[in-house]
């Protein structure tokens, strides 16, 4: 008769140079716990092998596939630190790997490939609770992140449930016993909250898209995979308890949006509770049980505004370095996406920038003071710096003709501003582009095409955007301002001679953008450039 059998592993405790998980062992009693459960799991055998060494981790393993006949179902589940090394090959840590040892002392994937292979049992799940990246910051090779999973563990009959990709962090929860991943695999069985079809069964691909939902709820930056020989391959994994509390659970789910239920839904809701005879206290914890995810998010962007606020009370513009630390902060602590987060740096940067504009107005005026003759300043080399708006653009030809590519990006997204009378709102609006002084356009258009050596400027952008038939996509590729189908960030940007044709200048439209589906694109991107192309023809440039 067909078995269910699994290993469960759990290492929370390593060797020099390589952090504790307080979360791993606890993974496993929770993992135990459904599984062994008759009316869940209905697993019969189930071991548990916590801390162990690496030779006892590969007898384990080894005992495991052995045993396992055609018609049982093998399950292999890992919570503890993953390691990659310089040719992306993936190992599982041991208690006594050490930074310096891992390939000495962990178990290699090929090892738990091969016997996986060798074994009889047709069906196989592999969940892989890893925190790849978890000695990173400890100083591990920084570059030993890119493991080709399904390479080195898929096969037919198999499927591969990992917490984060190769190239992310895992995440241990501060203050909560499970990881995250673990924590949602069995709240989904033990729950029945991973049965979506209400079959009441829970096949592998339901449990995995359950638990992949929730974790990206908390923190979208992990994303959770799941690997298959073939598409529509499935494994029937435990059965959906039915109960009162499960249906209801199913009701809140369904009208749960954004981390809030509507008073429309308490009008259901409310009067199922008694339909299903459950109490107000039982409820009202289910609803806190769906929406948890929602708000431990919303409490992590509070969080990383916090500190963006903090950051740029005491330093503006802000520095690569601190950028960089932000970044960490925000991607591998909060696990936060840079779409995420745009909006917020957005709305404390736009009033900031209001205020460091002005400071350094003044301090330009200032400076020009200072060096005023009784005499006109002349123009050199017969630019023309005219202007209908009386806007000086003496600054601005100076710092291209330096080749300071970026802060000659920054003052003319200055001097267009103020050209536009836009200054207190900071940002170009398409009316204001339409209409943008002919004088003005002109000569700041031909500062950038002389010090740019036709490399630069909107006539160059406009080209471009002709040529690739006004596809907003294809010019941000052609123009660099995308890299790998993603809009970059201002400081991303390349401000360098060499950059691509068209890329600069950018800054105008920098306030333009906000964040939606990918890292950056820009909002009316399709309106904003057919209206500069349109400004440029009328005043025949």
């Amino acid at each position: 008769m067909p078995k269910k059998i699994a290993l469960l592993i759990g290492v929370s405790e390593y060797g020099e140079g390589i952090p504790p998980l307080s979360s791993a062992l606890n993974d496993v009693e929770a993992m135990q716990r459904v599984l062994l459960n008759p009316s869940l799991g209905g697993f019969e055998q189930v071991e548990r092998l916590l801390n162990p060494t690496d030779s006892e981790m590969r007898k384990a393993i080894q005992k495991l596939f052995k045993e396992a006949l055609k018609d049982d179902l093998v399950l292999l589940f890992f919570s503890g630190h993953g390691i990659t090394n310089d040719d992306g090959h993936l190992y599982l840590t041991t208690r006594i790997t050490a930074k310096d040892d891992f390939e000495a002392t962990a178990v290699d994937a090929n090892f738990i490939q091969g016997q996986s292979n060798n074994c009889y049992a047709k069906r196989q799940v592999l969940i892989l609770d890893a925190c790849y990246s978890g000695a990173i910051a400890q100083g591990w090779r920084t570059k030993s992140v890119g493991v080709d999973i399904k390479k080195q563990l898929g096969a037919e009959g198999r499927v591969v449930l990992t917490s984060s990709s190769a190239t992310q962090t895992s995440f241990e929860q501060e203050g909560l016993p499970l990881s995250l991943y673990t924590q949602y695999l069995v709240e989904g069985i033990e729950t029945g909250a991973a049965d979506t079809d209400n079959d009441g069964n829970i096949h592998v691909q339901e449990l995995h898209a359950y638990a992949k939902a929730k974790v990206q709820a908390v923190k979208p930056k992990m994303t959770p995979e799941i690997i298959l020989d073939k598409e529509g391959f499935n494994i029937l994994l435990a059965h959906a308890p039915k109960n009162a509390e499960a249906e209801y659970r199913k009701l809140v789910e369904q009208y749960a949006q954004n981390g809030e239920l509507s008073k429309l839904a308490y009008l259901i809701l409310k009067p199922k509770r008694k339909t299903f005879g459950i109490t107000d206290k039982k409820a009202e914890e289910i609803e806190s049980e769906v929406l948890e995810p929602f708000r431990r998010r919303f409490a992590n962007l509070e969080s990383y505004k916090q500190a963006f606020v903090e950051v740029v009370e005491q330093k503006y513009p802000l520095d690569e370095h601190t950028r960089k630390i932000l970044k960490d902060y925000q991607q591998d602590i909060l696990g936060l996406r840079d779409e995420d987060v745009a909006a917020i740096e957005l709305e404390i940067a736009s009033s900031v920038e209001a205020e460091y504009q002005k400071s350094a107005e003044l301090q330009k005026q200032q400076a020009e003071e200072a060096t005023k003759t009784t005499t006109t300043k002349p123009t050199q080399e017969n630019d023309h710096l005219s202007s209908d708006k009386g806007v000086d653009y003496t600054h601005l030809r100076d710092l291209l003709k330096a080749e300071k590519w970026k802060q000659a990006d920054q003052e003319t997204r200055t001097v267009m501003l103020k050209a536009a009378g836009r200054e207190q709102e900071l940002w170009l609006s398409v009316e204001s582009i339409e209409n943008f002084p002919c004088t003005d356009l002109r000569t700041i258009e031909q500062l950038w095409v002389k010090y740019g050596n036709g490399h630069f400027g909107f006539s160059v952008q406009k080209r471009i955007w002709e040529s690739v038939g006004k596809d907003l996509e294809k010019f941000g590729d052609r123009v660099g301002w995308q890299r790998g189908g993603e809009w970059l960030q201002y400081t991303d940007l390349t401000f360098e001679t060499y950059a691509p044709v068209g890329h600069l200048p950018v800054a105008p439209f920098y306030m333009l953008v906000k964040s939606y589906k990918k890292r950056f694109v820009l909002w009316e991107g399709d309106v904003v450039f057919s209206s500069l192309a349109s400004r440029l023809a009328n005043c025949n440039i």
